[in-house]
């Protein structure tokens, strides 16, 4: 049962973390920059959950299981997928 509870503890304080270093509404800028890049007339919006995804799917692949550090990235998803743009990644400038 151990493993639950390391899993949501850690949810609460990756979502509480991404609540205080990202943007307070959609568009403004949080504590931690936003990282967008220009390709060609494109702009290509790395949101945080991504960032979250990719390291959690990373870790997994190279063998970390640790539910705290799972439940952390996982709380810094769902904290991202709060925002009404989050499916905004690639839009034209």
């Amino acid at each position: 049962m151990t493993g639950i509870y390391n899993f949501v503890s850690g949810g609460i304080i990756g979502f509480l973390i991404a609540k205080i270093f990202a943007g307070k509404k959609e568009g403004e800028k949080g504590l931690i920059g936003s990282i967008k890049f220009s390709i060609g007339q494109y702009t290509v919006h790395l949101h945080h959950w991504i960032i979250a995804t990719l390291v959690l799917v990373f870790l997994f692949s190279i063998g970390v299981y640790n539910n705290f550090v799972y439940g952390l990235f996982f709380g810094i998803i769902v904290q991202g997928l709060c925002y009404r743009d989050f499916y905004k990644i690639i839009y034209k400038q």
